[in-house]
């Protein structure tokens, strides 16, 4: 019956039709059930009454049961579980159609009886979590084992051709050096697939619909598994954030710092790791002079969002994608940080929080891979020239500080020479729209 459901939904448009015509009769499983069961009882039952009659009653015996057997039993049995099983079961639906009408006054009883005893719905079978992913797996591995008994195969043929051609260095002598005659026991029945063969098979495969590649399994295996999933378990701890102090002074040295960090988002703290404030979107800094050294607490900081340890990575997904944040702070007592944050009120210090989570971290246990950008390669590449022994990377180590502080002290006059031209460009046009009004 599901399989008949998928038909009807995604299958072709014949197949479509034949799942509309088959599924209202597989709908009414007993009903279908005992009319099959009473009419083949009955079958079985007058066919070696009717032969009793025209041939002796051992032949009739023997004639009976090879005809249920072999047409009543085998050869229906190979016919129906075929391809065209779908085909054949819309075609003969009628006619089923006929003898539940005929036998309804006594199999709708039982069927009814069968219905209130074992239930109604007890075969509409539904995949399980698990289930699903080994579906999907068997049908990316469907074609692993094709391909690799078309390669066995192969590798089976070259090797048996190459004990063919042996010969003894008689027969050798004996062969035309020019033009040499096939042998035909050499020529190869096995189909093997060039490159571009397979290659556009594969494409065609894809396009299709018949054939799930590695990306498409992972990707579904981590959607069916994020359900299970809370934020604790793609969480950053604390420990491992990088956070700022809110009267940090913002000079060459804490921008070069935040720009190595290679994040856009930094948690702000006062006082105390526990007591953060909100986040420092480092975007707006493009616009800071370094050499103004102006306070964190001068800026405005956005509020992150708040989750317990116990929430779902889905509804951290749908908390995301409202937009009011990309970072949330995990912590047991949300509605007791919530309400410091609106009463400007610091953290008490028995609160604590667990880490934070991004929709990047959420997205990366969605695909089950990492995602890296050029900043935090850049970041690993500082990071691993730092640690090493040697004084001279060190000393490179510091070079690249500098580099990164220059480049952002000009990235920072850039941005302030556009803003300063786009303001006096504001001022002359509203000097002329004036200048105008008055003439």
């Amino acid at each position: 019956m599901l399989n008949v459901r998928i038909l009807e939904m995604e299958g072709t448009e014949v197949e479509k039709q034949y799942a509309r015509n088959v599924r209202p009769v597989l709908e009414r499983h007993h009903l279908l059930l005992v009319t099959l069961l009473i009419v083949n009882a009955s079958a079985n039952e007058a066919l070696p009454i009717f032969l009793d009659k025209l041939v002796p009653e051992g032949v009739s015996i023997i004639l009976s049961v090879t005809c249920v057997l072999m047409f009543g039993e085998i050869i229906p049995s190979a016919i129906f579980t075929g391809p065209n099983q779908l085909r054949i079961a819309a075609a003969l639906t009628p006619g089923v159609k006929v003898l539940m009408a005929v036998v309804f006054p006594i199999a709708y009883p039982i069927s009814k009886l069968l219905d209130w005893w074992i239930g109604a719905d007890h075969d509409a079978a539904q995949y399980k979590r698990n289930e699903l992913k080994a579906l999907v797996t068997l049908q990316r591995d469907s074609e692993a084992v094709r391909q690799s008994f078309l390669e066995s195969q192969l590798s089976s043929h070259i090797s048996s051709t190459s004990s063919s051609v042996l010969m003894s260095p008689n027969t050798l002598r004996k062969q035309p050096l020019l033009k040499p005659e096939p042998e035909p026991e050499v020529e190869v029945e096995l189909e093997i697939e060039s490159p571009n063969q397979r290659k556009r098979r594969r494409q065609q495969a894809l396009a299709s619909g018949t054939r799930l590649n590695v990306d498409e399994v992972t990707i579904i295996h981590g959607a069916l598994d994020l359900s299970c999933k809370t934020v604790t378990e793609v969480m950053i701890p604390m420990s491992e954030i990088f956070m700022l102090e809110i009267d940090t002074k913002l000079n060459h040295n804490t921008m070069a710092d935040i720009l190595a960090s290679g994040h856009s988002r930094i948690p702000v703290y006062e006082t105390r790791r526990s007591n953060i404030v909100g986040l420092l979107f480092v975007k707006k800094l493009i616009v800071l002079d370094p050499d103004d050294a102006r306070l964190i607490r001068d800026l405005v900081l956005r509020k992150p969002i708040l989750v317990p340890p116990s929430g779902s990575c889905y509804s951290m997904l749908n908390e995301f994608q409202k937009g009011r944040s990309h970072i949330a702070l995990v912590t047991k007592e949300t509605e007791l940080v919530a309400t410091c944050w609106r009463n400007n009120m610091p953290i008490p210090p028995h609160v604590a929080f667990e880490g934070i989570v991004t929709i990047e971290d959420v997205i990366e246990e969605l695909i089950q891979e990492e995602i890296e950008d050029e900043s935090d390669k850049y970041v690993h590449d500082i990071v691993d020239v730092w640690n090493t022994k040697s004084q001279q990377s060190r000393l490179q180590a510091v070079a690249s500080k500098t580099f990164i502080t220059k480049k952002l002290k000009m990235l920072a006059d850039r941005a302030r020479q556009r803003v300063r031209n786009r303001n006096q460009d504001a001022q002359t046009s509203i000097q002329v729209t004036i200048v105008s009004g008055s003439e």
